[in-house]
């Protein structure tokens, strides 16, 4: 059962960028009894919850590789990086395949919590098309949920509307995507240390309940 996150778990989080991996093998048994199960029981919480709340085939898996991103960096890419992360990603999707399948996402730090919803699409001409023929119910859904929380949309990378769409297309902002995510950050609040938690993020992903629906149904 999830019971929130201590005060000396968030600590060790805002800690983990300073380790190397002799700091870390010290502080282990802290980490998996301070984060590592918390967050488990975390995903294990919430996941139902959004199932019940925004869609019954959101799928989850409380373990690291799952829902829970690993919290080494992976320093082959950035040998500039610091060892580890100074935030968990939890990833909550729908789809067969995890990498590319509309999700939702929970992304806790020792100061704030962030959320986002979107999708790497698997088939960029199948998420134009509904763009196109689909798209107010998407401007619909964005609209929606910026209203409520703000949230910034990013994935627009293309700098022209591409062939065969015009230029003066109502929805060429987002023709020009090559993947879409909506996130917004909170302050962590008071109910991070106990199980209420759990009702505060999925209140908050509820705003995307309508962008993610929308996604699944036309890019899933």
């Amino acid at each position: 059962m999830f019971e929130g996150f201590s005060k000396e778990g968030l600590t060790l989080l805002k800690q983990l960028p300073t380790y190397d991996k002799g700091r870390f093998q010290e502080r282990k048994s802290d980490y998996k009894s301070q984060l590592q199960e918390p967050l488990k029981a975390f995903v294990e919480a919430l996941g139902p919850v959004l199932r019940e709340e925004i869609s019954p085939g959101i799928d989850f898996a409380a373990k690291t590789h799952g829902s829970i991103g690993p919290i080494n960096n992976d320093v082959r890419f950035n040998p500039k990086a610091s060892t580890y992360k100074d935030h968990v990603l939890l990833r909550f999707w729908e789809g067969d395949d995890k990498k590319t399948a509309p999700t939702l996402y929970v992304r806790l730090t020792g100061t704030e919590v962030g959320f986002a919803s979107g999708a790497m699409f698997r088939d960029v001409d199948a998420w134009r098309e509904a763009v196109d023929s689909e798209g107010d119910g998407l401007v619909a859904a964005l609209a929606s949920l910026t209203g409520a929380t703000d949230a910034d949309i990013v994935g627009q990378d293309l700098k022209r509307v591409p062939a065969p769409y015009p230029a003066e297309h109502p929805r060429a902002d987002l023709l020009r995507h090559k993947w879409l995510q909506a996130r917004w950050p909170r302050p962590l609040p008071k109910s991070v240390g106990g199980e209420e938690f759990v009702r505060y993020c999925a209140g908050e992903l509820a705003n995307a309940a309508g962008l993610h629906r929308w996604l699944v149904e036309h890019v899933g």
